[in-house]
């Protein structure tokens, strides 16, 4: 745990991996490195070679919660176009989850099916952190019909403009769509986004000039949110380059605290 008056960092952008004690291995390099809390999805979609078994669902992460209620903040997953829209948000709430995570969607995020689901999150005031860009293959990619092109930055404009009070990440900067992504971060107050990348993806590629050219308006930065989406032994690493990715870019002790957590802070503490 972070030592008193030194600022809150919480990771927004974490899953859970079918391995034995993967929860307290969690906490415990959450520990090490000053992460105070983690807010943590279960996706239920087996494995793939960069995270591991990803096999672990709501129910799992409910569990942890209860175990551990002052660290895990659940995010609950919503499969749009599966789960009746009508019903899965009250239920999570219900449940304790704290906001909601989406990804692999049906069709496109604004398919106006799938407005009843952010029109409940807006009124409960639940954040969702939505998957954006391309995603890794799995076995039932095919049966399912996932799409990465269902999940681009500029599918949530209208979902923005029509919800303003819904706050949403999205995740991986819409890697490869990244100008989508910031361009929503820019014009859209309730939009923000995350750069989580694996050890040796797309952030690791990328020099400060991009970063500074893509975020150029004025007070950018404060539309970034700090999350690792790697398992548990990657964190170290995925704290420090984002760290260091923010001192080169010049950007204010006070707007990194904001980054690291503050902002992210609010939204759980209303």
């Amino acid at each position: 745990m972070p030592k008193e008056g030194f600022p809150t960092l919480i990771d927004c952008h974490h899953h859970l991996l079918n391995e034995p004690d993967y929860v307290e291995h969690l906490l415990a390099t959450c520990d090490a490195l000053g992460i105070e809390r983690v807010c943590l999805s279960g996706l239920g979609i087996g494995s793939n070679p960069w995270l591991g078994d990803l096999s672990p669902g709501n129910e799992d992460v409910r569990k942890a919660m209860e175990r551990y209620p002052e660290r895990i903040v659940g995010f609950g997953v919503v499969r749009l176009g599966r789960d009746d829209p009508e019903r899965v948000v009250d239920e999570l709430a219900a449940e304790g989850f704290a906001g909601l995570k989406i990804t692999r969607p049906t069709a496109r995020y604004d398919d106006p099916a799938f407005w009843p689901v952010y029109a409940r999150a807006e009124q409960l005031g639940l954040p969702i952190l939505l998957h954006t860009g391309f995603v890794l293959l799995t076995e039932g990619d095919a049966a399912e019909g996932v799409s990465s092109d269902f999940m681009r930055p500029a599918c949530l404009d209208l979902v923005a403009r029509r919800f303003p009070r819904l706050r949403m990440i999205l995740a991986h900067l819409g890697m490869p769509w990244y100008e989508e992504a910031a361009t929503m971060a820019r014009f859209h107050p309730n939009v923000y986004v995350d750069w989580t990348a694996s050890r040796h993806g797309w952030r690791t590629v990328k020099s400060t000039t991009f970063f500074r050219e893509l975020f150029w308006w004025d007070n950018a930065f404060e539309k970034v949110v700090f999350g690792t989406d790697v398992h548990w032994r990657d964190m170290a690493h995925s704290l420090g380059e984002q760290r260091r990715l923010l001192a080169e870019l010049g950007v204010a002790p006070e707007v990194q605290e904001r980054i690291l957590g503050g902002t992210v802070a609010g939204w759980l503490n209303r």
